[in-house]
């Protein structure tokens, strides 16, 4: 099992596009064999699961996602129930990161890469 962490450009809420720089969204992508879930945050304390193939993900990166790969050895295994504001703060409990200044998609992705 590996997980990545997509960063999103797009994003249709409306405090994303004024407080988020670069990276408007962000969520944790778990790749098991040939399956992909994507644990979409839509809105407060709702969690949608999207099941994709792995060649899913190119196309993403075609269309402004940036994946990076994080190392996580357990993940939440109930994920749809962790209760968040915002997608990095749901991230940030999915992959048990304890970081409070880390507030938008490019703080994450920076804290990552680091």
């Amino acid at each position: 099992m590996t997980v990545y962490i997509g960063f999103s450009i797009r994003t249709h809420k409306i405090f994303a596009r004024i407080f988020c720089n670069k990276f408007k969204h962000c969520a944790p992508v778990v790749v098991t064999r040939n399956k992909c879930e994507i644990y979409q945050f839509t809105k407060r304390n709702k969690i949608t699961v999207i099941r994709i193939k792995k060649r899913d993900l190119k196309i993403l990166k075609a269309h402004g996602w940036l994946f990076v790969k994080y190392p996580v050895k357990n993940i939440q295994q109930k994920a749809t129930k962790i209760h968040a504001i915002t997608c990095v703060q749901f991230t940030k409990k999915f992959c048990r990161i304890k970081n409070a200044t880390i507030q938008t998609p490019d703080a994450l992705l920076k804290y990552l890469t680091e």
